[in-house]
């Protein structure tokens, strides 16, 4: 059952917030408790975790409602209050943890810290691969590339270029390069397995 809230846009709801409606709170909330949780479960792997570092960003939205200007841009807002909450987790966990290594030692990480269950928004790589072939393949790709293809499940690239302070051309030239290196290990592994 849709409520007058749902028709709402973000900002309409955060400045009816700022104004006191803590129903406009709740709805934002609602609206986004799948996508972002999901988004900081698939870096920390870890439920418990993951709850609070959801609970934590909202908390804040709460906290400074009243210096927040909208401008359409409360989603990116949300995401990257998210990734620095996450970011801060892992410096608080572990010293050595980047989400911008792209060496071995953040393939490392990236396996590690990142998902294997969550899934890729990778329309080119519909053919014969599965989805677990899929997220095996994103596996392998360093951090910075990997974590592109995550949010480009719930951001345009204009969006993620803004929260990652990127170039638009960076973002879309890490996320051709992730399609392409999948591309090219899920060839090398069905090859393999047909030569078995």
């Amino acid at each position: 059952m849709e409520t007058n809230k749902e028709r709402y846009t973000d900002d309409e709801l955060v400045v009816q917030f700022q104004h006191g409606d803590k129903t406009a709170f709740e709805q934002l909330v609602y609206r986004y408790k799948n996508s972002l949780y999901q988004y900081i479960l698939s870096l920390v792997k870890d439920e418990g975790a993951a709850g609070d570092l959801f609970q934590e960003v909202f908390i804040s939205f709460f906290k400074h409602i009243d210096s927040y200007k909208a401008q359409g841009k409360f989603k990116a807002w949300l995401f990257l209050a998210a990734r620095n909450k996450v970011i801060n987790y892992w410096r608080d966990t572990r010293a050595d943890v980047s989400l911008d290594q792209t060496d071995e030692d953040g393939k490392a990480f990236l396996q590690e810290v990142l998902p294997d269950d969550s899934p890729l928004p990778l329309e080119s790589l519909t053919g014969e691969e599965t989805l677990e072939q899929i997220r095996k393949a994103a596996d392998l790709l360093p951090p910075r590339q990997r974590e592109v293809i995550e949010l480009r499940q719930y951001l345009s690239f204009q969006e993620i270029a803004d929260l990652l302070k990127r170039p638009l051309g960076t973002v879309l030239a890490d996320c051709h390069r992730a399609v392409k290196k999948m591309q090219q290990l899920l060839r090398a592994q069905q090859v393999a397995e047909e030569n078995l």
